[in-house]
């Protein structure tokens, strides 16, 4: 009987702790969550976060990103746009963001690259070791906007998140059980 106290003591420690933790990513960053139209400055950098590309394209969710940071350029809200993603050997997500943004008439000029963006955090530090006094809008989808907007507060940037168009992707349930563990993962990095 012991026994069976102390394994549910320790599942309910295992439900609680990502419970928390969740919570305490998400109400820390939810008001950096902003609309278009409720920007008020012009912003240095937009950064799309990678997300995938297939035979040289974007992905869906890599291309709602992309077209929010056009929407942003047009709208004269932002100054450069950062693409932070993987570049291998048979795999250049960062030259395929890039080829879009050109095909939708973005100057090359104010398109900065970063092919070291291997994950969230990975794209957020070397933002800091890069550009950490420019404002910062971080565009990737709102499920995934809360732990980069924590990482980037944990390093003292000036950022807000633009979320990409609101939708459900195929295996968004498997994205969104990643993510909630991402975020436990990062803010143990982080803590300390």
């Amino acid at each position: 009987m012991k026994t069976l106290k102390i394994l549910i003591i320790i599942f309910l420690i295992l439900l609680i702790i990502p419970f928390i933790v969740n919570v305490l990513v998400i109400f820390k960053t939810k008001d950096k969550i902003i609309n278009i139209e409720d920007l008020d400055k012009k912003y240095d950098i937009a950064m799309v976060l990678g997300c995938g590309i297939k035979n040289n394209e974007p992905s869906l969710m890599l291309k709602d990103r992309l077209n929010k940071a056009i929407e942003l350029y047009n709208a004269g809200l932002i100054k450069n746009i950062l693409v932070s993603g993987d570049e291998h050997e048979n795999y250049n997500e960062v030259e395929v963001m890039i080829n879009y943004l050109l095909e939708n008439n973005i100057p090359s000029e104010i398109i900065l690259k970063d092919n070291k963006g291997y994950n969230t955090s990975n794209s957020i530090e070397n933002y800091v070791s890069l550009y950490k006094d420019k404002s910062l809008i971080i565009i990737t989808q709102k499920y995934h906007m809360y732990r980069s907007l924590y990482i980037a507060i944990i390093k003292d940037i000036d950022v807000i998140g633009v979320s990409a168009k609101n939708v459900r992707y195929h295996g968004q349930f498997i994205r969104d059980i990643r993510e909630v563990l991402a975020r436990i993962k990062d803010f143990i990095k982080y803590l300390f």
